[in-house]
């Protein structure tokens, strides 16, 4: 196979970004032509959504939890509310921008491609950036699978297809690119999508002595006799039998099925899928078939030595058995250990009943308290109660004296001043608002008004001032101004 990395770039990363070209998918040749999904691509389809590439994401999976192993391609696909979510992949980059491009060399043979360029985040995922680097040195082609989906922007519950869906042939006519997964040590459905170009970002130099340059290794050359002695022990865990007992009958790691049988049992198969997820071996539903069972790709299962994975296995399990006496030995210092903690519990239990008790006698003192703290307010209420009404007698009394005051004092002793009608009624808005002091002064004021005015036989009752009037024989204001001055 030829190498797919067309060109290293020579720009420098920035922002913590590596630059990277990769081909989304091919365009076909031929109106027959489709790819191993049944797919066939339309050129002037595919210029009318290639906008949709911009800010589309690159997602890869790996084997390990630093993320220092890419393995797989999507991820493990889900339905939720028609919705298709990929649980277990990761987006290790992101698309700027998309185009159709023609006459471009992809292992060996010139193809019309449609391209995306964007980044891989390198910060991130600088052991990614490495692997693809190494990937290039060793001439080993790097794949991808593109996603698309229904354009919802454009008020689609589904892709639309020229001619309607079918499994071979279909042509996408109005969708969304949605994603671009890196495919690694699996079977992509284009071989043309490939890495084009990758920013040669590199690390400076240590200083360390380097014992030896990095090597890579694909996945899918490793020994199969390796990933299905890790199937063979996550079904048998999964079947529960404590020992193991189904083997590797066919291996189809192209689509991640297997058909295990009884070693001991001749006849017994059982077909599942798996998915090496990190440190995890997912196994799918279990279910029997017959011997001559196939996958509906029709995929081509690889050999794998079930003897070998046997014998391993079983000294393996072996290696771990206990005799009866040392299982015994375990059982008792178990129970050693099963007593003292019995006993640590009584203790604690004992606490806590203690500190239950405590706790019962402080809530039954807390309910005395309030209770008697209602008792006190319920007894101040009814005393603010009877001291609130008594003021109010008091006042109400209180007034009642002077208003009396104020009318037996404008009844008895206002008339013996000879006031007139209209001067009497001047009076009387002291009387109605009960304000004696106010009656005597407007009383003086009208004494003194008619002393000015020259008016005889006046004879004030006020206490401040007493005077007589007999004689008229001086001018009223020099009289005025004799008395007061």
């Amino acid at each position: 196979m030829h190498n797919s990395i067309i060109e290293i770039s020579k720009k420098k990363a920035k922002a913590g970004r590596t630059p990277v070209k990769l081909v989304l998918h091919n365009l076909p040749k031929t109106e027959d032509e489709s790819n191993k999904n049944g797919i066939h691509w339309v050129k002037e389809y595919c210029e009318d959504n290639i906008d949709t590439i911009a800010g589309m994401q690159l997602v890869a999976q790996f084997l390990d939890d630093k993320h220092e192993i890419p393995f797989g391609s999507h991820g493990n696909m889900v339905l939720e509310e028609n919705q298709v979510i990929f649980e277990d992949s990761l987006v290790v980059g992101s698309f700027e921008k998309g185009y159709v491009a023609e006459g471009i060399e992809v292992n060996g043979e010139i193809i019309d491609a449609v391209v995306g360029e964007g980044y891989i985040y390198n910060q991130r995922f600088p052991k990614l950036v490495e692997f693809l680097q190494e990937q290039y040195d060793n001439q080993i082609p790097v794949e991808g699978s593109v996603e698309i989906c229904a354009s919802a922007s454009k008020g689609n519950t589904k892709i639309i297809y020229d001619g309607g869906y079918k499994e071979q042939g279909r042509r996408p006519q109005v969708f969304d690119y949605s994603g671009h997964a890196l495919v690694i040590g699996e079977v992509p459905a284009d071989c043309s999508a490939v890495l084009m170009e990758l920013n040669s970002y590199r690390k400076k130099e240590e200083s360390v002595s380097k014992i030896k340059d990095g090597t890579a290794v694909e996945i899918n050359k490793m020994s199969y006799d390796d990933i299905a002695t890790l199937v063979t022990r996550s079904f048998n865990l999964a079947m529960g039998t404590g020992y193991y007992t189904y083997y590797v009958h066919r291996f189809y790691p192209e689509t991640g099925e297997v058909v295990l049988r009884n070693w001991d049992d001749a006849g017994v198969y059982y077909m599942t899928t798996y998915q090496i997820d990190k440190t995890v071996v997912k196994i799918g539903d279990i279910v029997k078939v017959e011997e001559d069972w196939k996958p509906v790709s029709q995929s081509t299962p690889v050999e794998v030595n079930a003897t070998k994975i046997k014998e391993y296995l079983q000294k393996e399990g072996g290696s771990s058995q206990m005799n009866v006496e040392e299982l015994n030995n375990k059982i008792s210092e178990l129970n050693v250990q099963v007593t003292d903690l019995n006993t640590k519990v009584t203790g604690l239990e004992a606490e806590i009943a203690e500190k239950n008790s405590k706790i019962a006698e402080l809530e039954g003192t807390l309910v005395e308290a309030n209770k008697s703290l209602e008792e006190t307010k319920a007894k101040f209420t009814e005393v603010e109660t009877e001291v609130n009404a008594y003021r109010e007698k008091e006042q109400a009394a209180a007034a009642e004296q002077k208003k009396a005051e104020v009318n037996a004092y404008f009844e008895n002793e206002i008339p013996k001043n000879h006031f007139e009608e209209a001067e009497v009624n001047t009076l009387k808005e002291f009387v109605e608002k009960c304000d004696l002091e106010g009656l005597k002064n407007a009383e003086k004021d009208l004494v003194f008004k008619r002393f000015k005015e020259g008016k005889l036989s006046i004879e004030t009752n006020t206490k401040e001032l007493f005077f007589h009037v007999k004689e008229p024989k001086l001018n009223d204001v020099e009289a005025g101004k004799a008395l007061f001055n």
